[in-house]
C-alpha cells in the first residue's frame, strides 16, 4: 500500500517529527511505502499517485477544507490531529489568526475517512464531526533515548520546549527563586522573557538527547485553558524516556501522563510546585525510583513501534472500506 503524507513542516518540527517521520520505519514493515511533503510542497501533490492521504494538522491557515475536500474525491483522507487547531492558537503570528477559520477545522473533519486524535480532549472535539475517531498518543522512539539522566550530587530542574511555550514557565519564577534553582531551559527564543535567571541552550535536534541528559527533574506547567488542554504532552514522555522524574500541572493528558506518586507529582498552585519541588530535590532515590517507572510506562505504552502499528491499522482500514 502507498500512503501520501501531507505535513505542517520538515522534521525540525516537533508535530512532523512525532507524529509522521518516526513512524515511517514502522510503517514501511508494514507494507506501507509513503511519500511525505510539507505544506509548501503541496501544491505538487499527486493524489491518484497514493492509496491513502494523510493530513497531519491541516496543510494551510484558511486553506484545510479546500485540500481535504479536494483529496477526498479521489483517495481516502485520514486527517491526523495534535492541537486544539479549531481554536485560534494563543500568541500566534497575527497574519494566521486572521486566517484562521474553525468553520475550515470542522469541514476538514467532515470529509476525513477517519480521523487521528493524539488524546481524548482532541477526540471528544472531532467526533462531532466524524464517528471515525481513533485516539492515538504521540510517541517516544526510545532507541534515541537510551542514554538516562546524569545523576550527581547537584541536582537540575530542567524544561524542555519552543519559543511559543516559553512563556508557560514564568509563573514558577518566584518559586525558582526561593529555592535557589537556575533552572535548565532547553528552547527557541529569548530566555529574557522569562524574567529569572536561567541556563539557556538553544535547542538542536541532534543534541536533545544529550542535553536532556543533564535534566534530574522535569518540569511541565500549563495554563488550564481550552488550547493547552489539547497538548498531547511530549515533554514529560521525552523525561519519561529519559529516566526523569516529573512535576506538572493537571491539565489535560498531562493528568493522564503523570503517575501523582509514581512517575513523578501534579501541582495544581504554587504551593504543591513549592512542595513538589523540594521533595525531590532533597530525595536523590525518589527520583530514581520515580525516574524509573516512567521510563517503564513508556516502554509499555508510548513506544514509535505501537503507534506505527495503530496507525497503519487506521491506514489499511479506510483504504479497504473505499474498495
Amino acid at each position: 500500500m502507498t500512503a501520501l503524507f501531507l505535513t505542517q513542516g520538515p522534521e525540525t518540527l516537533p508535530s512532523p517529527r512525532y507524529r509522521v517521520y518516526q513512524l515511517l520505519p514502522g510503517l514501511r514493515e508494514r507494507g506501507i511505502n509513503a511519500t511525505v511533503l510539507s505544506r509548501r510542497e503541496v501544491w505538487r501533490a499527486r493524489p491518484d499517485d497514493a492509496d491513502v492521504i494523510v493530513v497531519q494538522k491541516g496543510i494551510l491557515p484558511g486553506l484545510t477544507s479546500f485540500w481535504e475536500e479536494r483529496f477526498a474525491r479521489r483517495r481516502p483522507v485520514v486527517f491526523d490531529l495534535d492541537d486544539a487547531i479549531w481554536l485560534p492558537r494563543p500568541g500566534g503570528n497575527p497574519v494566521l489568526r486572521a486566517l484562521h477559520r474553525e468553520s475550515t477545522v470542522q469541514r476538514a473533519l467532515r470529509c476525513a475517512a477517519a480521523v487521528i486524535a493524539g488524546n481524548s480532549f482532541l477526540a471528544d472535539y472531532a467526533r462531532q464531526f466524524n464517528p471515525h475517531v481513533s485516539i492515538i498518543p504521540s510517541a517516544i522512539d526510545l532507541n534515541r533515548y537510551s542514554q538516562f539522566a546524569i545523576r550527581n550530587s547537584q541536582s537540575t530542574i530542567g524544561w524542555i520546549g519552543s519559543r511559543t511555550t516559553l512563556p508557560y514557565l514564568k509563573p514558577l519564577g518566584p518559586i525558582f527563586q526561593e529555592l535557589g534553582i537556575k533552572p535548565l531551559v532547553i528552547a527557541a527564543g529569548d530566555p529574557c522573557i522569562l524574567g529569572f535567571p536561567v541556563e539557556f541552550r538553544e535547542w538542536r535536534l541532534e543534541r536533545e538527547q544529550a542535553d536532556l541528559a543533564n535534566i534530574s527533574i522535569g518540569v511541565a506547567p500549563l495554563p488550564d485553558s481550552p488550547w493547552e488542554r489539547g497538548k498531547c504532552g511530549v515533554k514529560i514522555l521525552q523525561y519519561m524516556a529519559m529516566g526523569i522524574p516529573v512535576v506538572a500541572s493537571p491539565v489535560g493528558v498531562q493528568s493522564d501522563l503523570v503517575q501523582d506518586g509514581v512517575t513523578g507529582f501534579l501541582a495544581r498552585d504554587l504551593n504543591d510546585w513549592r512542595d513538589r519541588l523540594q521533595r525531590l530535590l532533597t530525595d536523590p532515590d525518589l527520583c530514581a525510583q520515580m525516574g524509573a517507572a516512567g521510563r517503564l510506562r513508556v516502554e509499555r505504552e508510548f513506544t514509535v513501534e505501537m503507534a506505527a502499528k495503530k496507525v497503519a491499522d487506521v491506514l489499511f482500514s479506510v483504504v479497504k472500506a473505499r474498495q
